[in-house]
């Protein structure tokens, strides 16, 4: 990798409020709720089983062309040493977006994984083989080479389907981290899955996330 930077009026009391007031208030609310109620709050239904083993693939084949020889296995042991599935909410589309509670059943899985004790000599060319390893295999690379900020250097690229991948290195802490998340997508057993929880725990709950293994070990090449 070259030295290449990427930069990347009057008080009506306490407890008073004016005639005019009210009717703004309650005009923002339907209005609010109108809006709300337009968007588009759905997603494909996508198996998280199905987009795990999809995040998986792309994990391993960018850990492949890291070139080096460490197994990661699946868990996690510390900051520094994991390779786990996780999840964030999803929000109705729209300007109101993340105003609004999250969309119920709905996921977006992502995929992480962090090497610690990783120098500088095989950080740099582990990243450069990442990079023509997605190049090569149809993805579109957005960012490549040092923040100047914070130091970090990294490769980052995104591909059809809503799929982005994010290798990084740290200096301060010589460490190499992976993050692969695909798009939001609806949870088909949703929601089978809820009332199931609610049955075992006595209560209502909100979906959290999918409930998933840990991903299989990444290996080199």
């Amino acid at each position: 990798m070259t030295e290449s930077e990427v930069s990347t009026g009057k008080s009506r009391g306490r407890w008073g409020v004016g005639c005019a007031g009210v009717l703004g208030l309650l005009l923002t609310v339907a209005m609010g709720m109108l809006a709300y109620a337009s968007t588009d709050s759905t997603y494909p239904d996508v198996d998280p089983e199905k987009t795990a083993r999809r995040l998986s693939g792309y994990s391993q084949d960018a850990y492949a062309a890291l070139g080096i020889d460490r197994t990661l296995e699946g868990g996690y042991v510390d900051d520094s040493t994991h390779n786990t599935f996780g999840s964030n909410d999803c929000y109705p589309d729209g300007l109101f977006s993340f105003a609004d509670p999250p969309v119920d059943g709905a996921y977006r899985l992502y995929q992480r994984w962090t090497l610690s004790k990783v120098r500088k000599a095989d950080a740099l060319p582990a990243l450069r083989g990442v990079r023509d390893r997605l190049k090569a295999k149809g993805w579109r690379v957005t960012g490549y080479g040092r923040n100047k900020q914070t130091e970090e250097w990294s490769v980052e690229a995104e591909r059809d389907g809503g799929y982005t991948i994010h290798v990084t290195w740290e200096p301060e802490f010589q460490r190499l981290s992976g993050f692969v998340s695909a798009s939001c997508a609806m949870d088909p057993g949703w929601p089978e899955k809820k009332r199931e929880q609610e049955r075992e725990n006595g209560y209502s709950d909100s979906y959290d996330e999918p409930t998933l293994n840990f991903p299989p070990a990444l290996t080199p090449a």
